[in-house]
């Protein structure tokens, strides 16, 4: 807001001061009959003066009573020598012997470059300032003024598109009840009126969203249990080899629907509550190696290892440890996922946060998609393949989880060759 004011002042300001620029400049020679009507008018009673307080003098007594003058008006009078008077433009000579005064043209008014005739023949030009000091303090005062008043005038604009950002910032984190309340004088009233509603439609879009995907996987989870038993049942019951890998199959596919649903309640939760429990003190690197979940008969399976890096001052942290296991063990899944042989898992200082970090040796992540892989649903082309893919969810719920512990979520490329994610927590003291 304060970029706005600054913007609006130097704007306005700006062209005012081209405005008196312009009109100075400008006016003596737009309207150039009524300057030197002007000028006459003004300075005939000066004239009628000066002739009659040189005129009765010559030369070096005159060039005296001139020094006197200049003493007083510096640098004000100047008799013009013949050769100066010579090189005057004709227009200016001919005013000169019409008038007995001439005005230049030169200037920002029409009390600048004056000449005068005297009764000796003799020429004398009257040099004034074209601003003084007063001129320009009075400049400086009209400036203050005006900015007083673009002051008191975006006041109240200000103070009200303020309330309406904070509004549409908590409203863009995840508080979908947040709305602008502005007085009925408000000159943004409308607009404010127009964001509530919008923030009215948007909000219950979400929660009718939330609602459905919730019902949806809580009612998922008995027919579930049930194919799962009778699968099971009838494994039992059946003696035919071939039958027995069709219903093995079949129970692989209703695991996954399982671990799907259980996922989706996970990003559900995480939605509806964005504010993390209670935090403790963890062993960091004991609490990693039991949260991530991987067997060594896993490992060996997948001819994969895990390299633990955890930095000595990373100890002990202060943190909510369900939903950073969680995180952690998404990670670590990912990364198992897609790597050739090693996987590392690194934590880290920082100045007043900490950095936990899994890099794989696979084949990494495209820089163009390492922002949409954390978006719910979103996989890469070669995660489709059902030896490797997921369902999308969990770098979103990774994500979720770093907000909720106000920290981020990035993917990089790794030494190793593969995706390096990152997760930055402050660090907490107790």
């Amino acid at each position: 807001m304060l970029r706005i004011l600054v913007r609006l002042y130097l704007i306005v300001a700006t062209l005012l001061i081209l405005s008196i620029i312009s009109v100075q400049m400008g006016f003596p020679y737009l309207f150039r009959s009524e300057f030197k009507a002007e000028m006459r008018r003004d300075y005939t009673n000066e004239a009628v003066l000066l002739r009659e307080y040189l005129g009765p003098v010559q030369d070096s007594r005159q060039q005296a009573r001139l020094d006197r003058m200049n003493r007083l008006n510096p640098q004000r009078y100047t008799r013009l020598s013949a050769a100066q008077t010579q090189a005057l433009s004709p227009s200016i000579r001919d005013e000169l012997a019409r008038y007995q005064m001439a005005w230049a043209g030169i200037g920002n008014n029409s009390r600048s470059d004056v000449y005068i005739a005297l009764e000796d023949g003799g020429v004398l030009e009257i040099n004034a300032p074209n601003i003084n000091d007063l001129q320009i303090i009075a400049y400086i005062v009209v400036l203050i003024v005006m900015l007083a008043a673009v002051l008191m005038w975006l006041t109240p604009h200000w103070r009200d598109l303020e309330k309406l950002r904070v509004a549409a910032a908590r409203f863009g984190d995840g508080a979908l009840d947040a709305r602008a309340k502005l007085s009925d004088n408000s000159s943004i009233k409308q607009l404010c009126a127009y964001f509530n509603d919008m923030a009215d439609r948007i909000g219950n879009l979400i929660k009718a969203q939330r609602d459905m995907v919730n019902a949806a996987s809580h009612e998922l989870r008995t027919p579930l249990a049930r194919l799962e038993f009778g699968l099971v049942n009838l494994m039992d019951t059946s003696k035919d080899s071939n039958s027995h890998k069709r219903i093995q199959a079949m129970r692989k596919d209703v695991e996954e629907l399982d671990i799907l649903v259980g996922e989706l309640l996970t990003l559900s939760m995480l939605e509806q509550s964005p504010f993390p429990e209670h935090a403790e003190k963890i062993m960091l690197e004991d609490f990693l190696r039991a949260a991530a979940g991987i067997s060594n008969d896993e490992l060996h399976l997948r001819r994969s290892t895990i390299v633990w890096a955890i930095d000595t001052s990373m100890k002990e942290v202060i943190t909510e440890p369900r939903s950073l296991g969680r995180a952690f063990s998404n990670l670590i899944r990912n990364a198992l996922r897609y790597t050739h042989s090693t996987i590392r898992v690194r934590a880290e200082a920082n100045a007043g946060s900490w950095n936990l970090i899994v890099e794989d040796d696979g084949v990494g992540i495209p820089e163009q998609e390492r922002e949409r892989v954390f978006e719910p649903f979103y996989r890469l082309d070669r995660s489709r393949d059902r030896s490797t893919g997921g369902y999308g969810l969990g770098l979103a719920i990774v994500k979720k989880i770093a907000e909720r512990l106000d920290g981020t979520a990035r993917v990089d490329s790794s030494d190793l060759g593969g995706a390096m994610f990152v997760l930055n927590f402050p660090l907490r003291n107790e």
